[in-house]
């Protein structure tokens, strides 16, 4: 049994622009989705909202059940681009849709 994916709803990130200038956004919401035939990947639609100039943008992420000894059954951020089957897709995009984020 695997713990609960992490929340990043409320929190702000701090980076820097590819050309080095300083970044700030907010979680605003997300939605998680753990796919039935990997339930060690939990796979996010999130909500940004940016410090600058109040924009929103949508992220697409995932966070994996660690394997090695320091990490071992604790998420960890995806450095990668997700890998999402079809089916898990469309459910996050429906849900995307009942939250009003498309149409």
């Amino acid at each position: 049994m695997n713990p609960t994916p992490p929340s990043r709803i409320g929190k702000t990130t701090r980076r820097a622009y590819i050309d080095g200038s300083p970044m700030a956004y907010t979680v605003l919401d997300e939605i998680v989705h753990i796919p039935r035939s990997n339930p060690n990947k939990a796979i996010y639609l999130q909500m940004l909202q940016f410090e600058d100039d109040g924009r929103q943008e949508m992220r697409l992420c995932y966070y994996m059940i660690g394997h090695k000894p320091r990490a071992k059954g604790k998420w960890l951020y995806g450095q990668f681009a997700p890998m999402i089957r079809r089916e898990d897709f469309e459910k996050i995009m429906s849900k995307a849709r009942k939250k009003g984020w498309i149409s």
